[in-house]
């Protein structure tokens, strides 16, 4: 058989193949432009930005901004459990007149869903750089005192670190030693940290897929950010009278303490081969046009009336989300505000010790008996993560068997702080359309029922509680995520229409 050993031509070419050394390019597939660009219109709190409509709207894509103190006699700095995240109230998305995207409670939305989704390491060596964040934790040893304590505190309790943690909050029961040990709100700008906050994180239409802004030449795109007015929600103020815990201080600053300068946007455009922009196009010129899918999440407010001690108390709750695809539910509280909120201040989502929980959908009950355990609930609200809540026990768990623990007494500011019950509603789909379950004419309803319990007393040194009472009235927001589709459709005279619907 011939291999070609007597082939002097095919044996030159071999030689010259793997003789070639020659650099060539590598043929360009995607270009990314990165553009700063200003508010075209701001007042105190609000901004509002007009977006280029050239590429793929990337979620890299940030909000840049310095905070600015009102007031020189205060000591400020963002709260250490989610930094600069508390900041931000409100996020709109609009193409011309077509809602896309209007979110309130973004920060609180953007803390569980991306903040406390990865891990602590990321948390604190990633992000703390763009967002502030900075809490870290100690468990008390035996026979020593930690600084956040009057004394020695209970051996293998959680409390915040005072030393490596953003702020000092000091001792639990004066407030003597608060102090600030990171990145202070001066009255003077330039004196101040610059963050900066991805755009993925606030706008969950940006979690799945980049936006193709090139399809809605014919509109303007605007992007609005609200910023929070009132700074006692996420801002912490370590001067007197804040500081003093015997008086009631929970080191929170008042509203309007802080200001917001250099609020920027610096965008980040995928600009992909002509082709597959053209693809794009040609889509929306075929019948029925093309169809983007994003998930929007909207919050709605409930309330539920202080309760009694040792009384079952129960309330159902409609949500209205008739004719909806729903992805999931998160449902954060809040118990009126006590100096134990000194850590997380408004951001946080109070525990229960007993709640059992109960949906109903479509007249039909979900479960066979309402869920009571904490595991349970747990589960449910990693369900909708993807993966565990990434934050310590204690800030979970408030159940009786952890107060009694005393896993993170009281004064610690961590127990029961960051309890959020959830409802996975997805089918296993992985696509936005088609992924959740729609919601016909009967509203939703959550059948809520606590049974709350008055303040206990502890007989151990230095720790006065084992837990406060947790039968005050509640603050309740639902975030609700369902399906919102845009409709793109080329005109035979040129041009684009856009219809922006549910299902």
């Amino acid at each position: 058989m011939n291999y070609g050993d007597n082939d002097p031509g095919l044996m030159s070419a071999n030689l010259q193949y793997l003789t070639d050394y020659k650099l060539t390019d590598m043929e360009n597939i995607m270009e990314v432009r990165t553009e700063r660009i200003f508010p075209i219109n701001s007042s105190t709190y609000k901004h509002i930005f007009r977006l280029d409509t050239a590429g793929f709207l990337d979620k890299s894509s940030l909000i840049t901004f310095k905070c600015r103190s009102n007031d020189g006699a205060k000591t400020l700095r963002a709260n250490c459990f989610n930094g600069v995240l508390g900041a931000i109230k409100r996020v709109q998305l609009h193409f011309g007149d077509f809602e896309i995207q209007n979110l309130s409670e973004c920060g609180r939305w953007a803390t569980l869903n991306h903040l406390y989704k990865v891990k602590p390491d990321v948390q604190n060596k990633k992000l703390s750089h763009y967002l502030g964040n900075q809490l870290q934790y100690q468990v008390a040893s035996s026979g020593t005192a930690v600084s956040a304590s009057a004394g020695a505190a209970p051996t293998g309790s959680i409390y915040p670190d005072n030393a490596r943690s953003g702020i000092n909050y000091g001792a639990f029961n004066t407030g003597v030693g608060a102090a600030i040990n990171s990145q202070e709100i001066t009255t003077n700008k330039d004196n101040n940290h610059l963050h900066a906050i991805p755009l993925g994180m606030l706008l969950p239409a940006l979690e799945q897929r980049d936006i193709p802004l090139f399809l809605f030449t014919d509109y303007k795109v605007f992007l609005e950010i609200e910023f929070e007015a009132d700074s006692s929600l996420w801002v912490n103020d370590v001067a007197a009278p804040a500081n003093n815990y015997a008086g009631g201080g929970r080191l929170a600053a008042a509203a309007g303490d802080v200001l917001f300068d250099d609020v920027e946007l610096v965008v980040d455009y995928l600009i992909f081969p002509s082709k597959v922009q053209e693809d794009y196009k040609a889509k929306t010129a075929g019948e029925g046009g093309l169809t983007l899918d994003f998930m929007n999440v909207f919050n709605i407010e409930k309330t539920l009336n202080a309760g009694t001690a040792n009384v079952n108390q129960s309330q159902d709750f409609r949500l209205n989300v008739l004719d909806q695809e729903v992805h999931y539910i998160q449902f954060l509280k809040q118990l009126p505000d006590i100096p134990e909120d000194r850590v997380l201040l408004g951001q946080r989502s109070d525990a229960c010790s007993i709640n059992t929980i109960q949906y109903n959908i479509n007249g039909v009950d979900l479960y066979p008996t309402p869920q009571h355990s904490p595991l349970q609930h747990y589960n449910q609200l990693s369900y909708v993560l993807g993966n565990d809540l990434q934050v310590i026990k204690p800030l979970y768990c408030s159940d009786v068997n952890t107060e009694y623990s005393l896993l993170s007494p009281p004064e610690a500011n961590l127990l029961g702080k960051y309890n959020v019950l959830a409802l996975d509603l997805s089918n296993g789909n992985p696509s936005i359309q088609g992924g959740g379950r729609t919601i016909g004419n009967y509203p939703l309803i959550v059948k809520y029922v606590r049974r709350p319990h008055g303040a206990i007393a502890s007989n151990i040194a230095n720790t006065p509680t084992c837990a406060n009472s947790d039968a005050g009235a509640l603050n309740i927001n639902f975030l609700v995520a369902a399906t919102r589709l845009v409709n793109v459709r080329s005109m035979p005279g040129g041009g684009m229409s856009i219809v922006v619907s549910n299902l």
